[in-house]
């Protein structure tokens, strides 16, 4: 056998390996990495802030695997292709939401405080006083006393959430007790 023909021979096997090799494997693989590497930002408090947008993602991804599985290469591609910019825009509306949940708690934390020592203050001025204004009665008195108490122990409650790190909860928490702390002022006559 001639030289030609040996090294021939012995090039069939990867002249047929590279022949049959889909020429969007290599790029779908290097988008599944890349979207792999992009999900890990994914964690914390992005999940905790944009869970809906971080399950599509994921959905996605899934997708994905299940295509490159299938050796349909150019449809994992398209699916994985997209998944780094995605991540980006999840990301950034997790870190929009904590913001905005961060500048509630922030107002209700700057506004309650004050609120429960005012009707403290104007409830003391009315258990004290000898006629009650026209339109309260000791009743109203002892339901704005319990409902100030309520809101104090509410707010507790939602200061530890927020130490905790359960911003969601404790920015509902506090525009809860900030809307009974109004209704309270409102049955005492005050502004």
């Amino acid at each position: 056998m001639s030289r030609f023909l040996k090294t021939a021979v012995a090039l069939i096997p990867f002249a047929l390996t590279v022949a049959c090799t889909d020429p969007a494997k290599a790029p779908a693989e290097a988008a599944m990495s890349a979207a792999e590497t992009a999900m890990k930002s994914l964690e914390g408090d992005v999940a905790k802030y944009a869970p809906e947008g971080v399950q599509g993602i994921q959905k996605t991804f899934a997708s994905a695997k299940e295509l490159i599985a299938k050796q349909d290469y150019k449809g994992a591609l398209a699916a994985a292709g997209d998944i780094p910019a995605k991540v980006k825009e999840v990301v950034a509306a997790a870190a929009a939401k904590k913001d905005q949940l961060l500048k509630a708690w922030r107002d209700v934390e700057g506004k309650l405080p004050g609120m429960v020592s005012a009707i403290k203050s104007r409830l003391g001025i009315l258990s004290q006083s000898k006629k009650l204004p026209a339109g309260l009665d000791k009743a109203a008195l002892a339901k704005a006393n319990d409902g100030v108490a309520a809101v104090e122990s509410g707010w507790a409650k939602v200061v530890d959430d927020f130490k905790g790190g359960k911003l969601t909860e404790a920015s509902a928490g506090a525009k809860e007790l900030l809307a009974k702390g109004s209704e309270i002022m409102k049955s005492l006559g005050m502004q």
